[in-house]
């Protein structure tokens, strides 16, 4: 991706659930029951409040189980937060930041309709 515009469009992601967390060798994905897929080959970082709970990078992988507090948690909200950095916010106060933090290489794809053949 090369950054995220200010005026992202994923309402479909709001009032839908994170069913799945797909974990690679080299990215995290997760799929909101909405049918929307995030795929981030960069940091990703995980708040429980304030609290940074969890982090996610190719190198460590997660750092915490915490991650899994996300899995059937609904969208409440999402903000772009600049051009390198999203959040997306979940219900009991987790929030989701997503990072693009590469100029050179795509590190974050959103796929809003996966489509299943």
């Amino acid at each position: 991706m090369h950054g995220f515009p200010e005026d992202l469009k994923l309402d479909g992601i709001v009032g839908s659930e994170i069913q799945q967390i797909c974990l690679g060798r080299y990215d995290v994905q997760f799929l909101v029951g909405s049918g929307t897929r995030i795929c981030v080959q960069s940091l990703v970082e995980v708040f429980q409040g304030e609290e940074l709970v969890a982090t996610w990078d190719e190198e460590r992988n997660w750092t915490t189980s915490a991650f899994q507090k996300l899995l059937n948690a609904t969208v409440d909200t999402y903000a772009v937060i600049n051009p390198q950095a999203m959040e997306i916010r979940l219900q009991d106060g987790l929030r989701l930041r997503l990072h693009d933090n590469s100029t050179q290489y795509e590190s974050l794809q959103i796929y809003p309709d996966f489509i299943v053949i």
